[in-house]
């Protein structure tokens, strides 16, 4: 492969959240010093859309080129894509991967939703680059909860044992994908030791900072399955 000429991959996700996690991902897996990458955020309806840069990450020789969009909504990763996907393909790009939650839907509409997904995105699989839509059940959030080693950095009470004791979640060997709001549950916790959680931009940069990458990658994608499929549309791309 030519260094000049990376290979390059789009992802839309639903929210800042997921956008600061997917870079981080992306960054942890393939190594920060061959990947570069560029953040954009799509605004307006759906008959109007406009994307606004966010950040870039220059890179000399990058191998790799990941370009992220922020859709600002789960309604509309699927709709951002078909409307990228000609665009996309025509400009070198190798595969589209979107991620969004599950909720508020109840997780037995999984399957429904799903063959929804690939319903609306089959007339453009005949043509063009792939694209596999990931949902993170039920939110992103259930893949921070699982990876529980986080919390004690944030705050050294916040161990395993305190969590349950305190919140009555056993976050080291329930099946957090189940939970109905991880979200709400990163909150209880938090407020265990008087902080918040929010989907800001400063609280979300400080968990995804946090996070253990290497845990994540090697472990707990052996239990947190929708993860596992997320890390193995990355890994397909980056060879």
């Amino acid at each position: 492969m030519n260094p000049t000429t990376p290979k390059k991959i789009a992802c839309f996700v639903e929210g800042q959240t997921e956008q600061i996690f997917v870079e981080r991902l992306f960054q942890e897996i393939a190594g920060y010093k061959k990947i570069a990458i560029a953040t954009y955020k799509f605004t307006g309806s759906k008959s109007n859309r406009v994307s606004q840069p966010l950040k870039s990450t220059t890179v000399n020789n990058a191998a790799f080129f990941v370009l992220i969009y922020d859709c600002g909504s789960d309604s509309h990763v699927v709709s951002d894509i078909k409307s990228q996907h000609n665009s996309l393909s025509n400009n070198g790009y190798e595969k589209i991967i979107g991620l969004r939650d599950l909720y508020p839907k109840p997780l037995d509409e999984k399957e429904n939703i799903e063959k929804g997904i690939r319903g609306l995105l089959k007339p453009l699989q005949k043509t063009g680059i792939p694209i596999s839509v990931i949902l993170a059940i039920m939110e992103i959030e259930a893949w921070f909860l699982a990876e529980w080693h986080h919390f004690a950095k944030i705050d050294s009470r916040l161990t395993p044992e305190f969590i349950l004791q305190e919140y009555g979640l056993d976050i080291k060997n329930s099946n957090i994908e189940a939970r109905h709001h991880p979200a709400e549950d990163l909150k209880e916790i938090y407020q265990l030791i008087g902080k918040t959680y929010n989907k800001s931009q400063a609280t979300s940069q400080e968990i995804i900072d946090f996070l253990d990458y290497e845990w994540l990658y090697l472990d707990l994608i052996k239990t947190v399955q929708q993860l596992k499929k997320f890390i193995e549309e990355i890994d397909s791309f980056l060879v």
